[in-house]
């Protein structure tokens, strides 16, 4: 399987055809993987090791995150075909709902980003640590392998991205501020907090009016920069691809549009500079950016044969809304140019796709 070498996504089974979407078990033990190496999907049983109804919600670091039918989360690594159970989630976490609501209702939808502080976890090593986003609220949680999961008390709420550097958490609000966290001691602290100022883009508050479009941000570690990467998504496109007021969906033949066609038109770029100002990007030359539900990444346009740099990944991770309807979700998901500002879908825009792509980028 060497196409494991390079990033690929993780899709449903090439046989999964002739569904009944309204059913919740559609998700089975097979998948298929998209590959960049050779743009193909290769049917891949047993990927989660008989584990029925696993559901996938993220990747980090080469691994992929799922919870099974009972949302006990575990990691999975389809190179040395290795998974690593983590303790279920405590009562806490989902309070005030029952165990038998969130498993059946908002499984799919509660962790928001995982993500590992290594590639190289082992049954024998107690150390590793998987942290999330969770929940409604977007709180911080992390798990280490021989311990209990821990909500970080003093992090505020509303967090959007988490990436592990040199075993310290990194944390973005959804303000744009920064906190970097030490969950590796006994009693885990916060020893940064930056909130770095963002200067209004005219232009880009024209063309993506706030009405129209939602934005989501994802911090990515590349290299000693850390970038912040906005995207905007257009809540509403209609079949000409055109971004719409909901209403704008409705005539005499079809009274019931889609609950969210949503869809991404644009992504910016940012980087840190003197840990108080985001200044705007507009080249990132040979690097290549993965975001969605996997742990923000960059790459060298090196490793990817076939690839261009100075583009952006992206997979649906709109998790409450792609579950809202039977008829859409999981289909925003291909590639920007910065250069141009044009996107590439990988997969036309009808059909559902459930589960929902997710990129997986192998550590080197």
């Amino acid at each position: 399987m060497a196409y494991l070498s390079v990033p690929y996504a993780i899709l449903p089974s090439l046989h999964q055809k002739d569904i009944d979407l309204d059913d919740d078990n559609i998700s089975t033990i097979n998948r298929s993987i998209f590959s960049l190496l050779d743009n193909k999907r290769y049917e891949h049983k047993n990927m989660f090791k008989n584990l029925d109804d696993a559901w996938c919600v993220g990747s980090s670091n080469g691994w992929i995150v799922v919870l099974d039918k009972n949302a006990k989360p575990f990691i999975v690594n389809l190179f040395s075909g290795m998974h690593i159970h983590f303790p279920s989630f405590p009562h806490v976490f989902i309070h005030p709902v029952s165990k038998t609501y969130f498993i059946n209702n908002l499984r799919k939808s509660f962790v928001v980003k995982a993500v590992l502080n290594h590639s190289s976890p082992s049954l024998d090593d107690k150390n590793y640590i998987l942290a999330i986003i969770y929940g409604c609220y977007c709180k911080l949680a992390f798990c280490c392998k021989s311990s209990t999961w821990v909500e970080l008390s003093d992090a505020k709420y509303s967090y959007c991205d988490i990436v592990f550097n040199n075993n310290y958490l990194y944390a973005l609000a959804q303000d744009g501020s920064i906190e970097v966290l030490d969950v590796c001691q006994q009693n885990p602290r916060k020893i940064l907090h930056v909130e770095p100022t963002m200067e209004i883009d005219e232009q880009e508050e024209k063309e993506f009016p706030r009405d129209l479009f939602s934005s989501q941000l994802y911090m990515v570690l590349s290299g000693r920069e850390i970038l912040l990467v906005k995207r905007y998504v257009g809540n509403f496109v209609n079949e000409d691809g055109a971004v719409v007021y909901e209403g704008d969906l409705l005539s005499d033949e079809d009274t019931q549009p889609l609950i969210c066609p949503y869809r991404t038109k644009h992504f910016s770029v940012y980087a840190l500079t003197n840990r108080t100002k985001w200044e705007k990007v507009t080249s990132l030359e040979d690097r290549v950016l993965f975001v969605g539900a996997n742990e923000s990444t960059s790459m060298w346009v090196q490793a990817l044969p076939g690839s261009e740099g100075n583009t952006i990944y992206f997979s649906d991770d709109r998790w409450e809304e792609m579950n809202m309807d039977y008829s859409y979700g999981g289909q925003d998901w291909g590639v920007f140019s910065i250069q141009d500002g044009s996107i590439r879908f990988h997969l036309p825009y009808t059909n559902v796709i459930k589960p929902p792509p997710i990129w997986v980028v192998p550590t080197p």
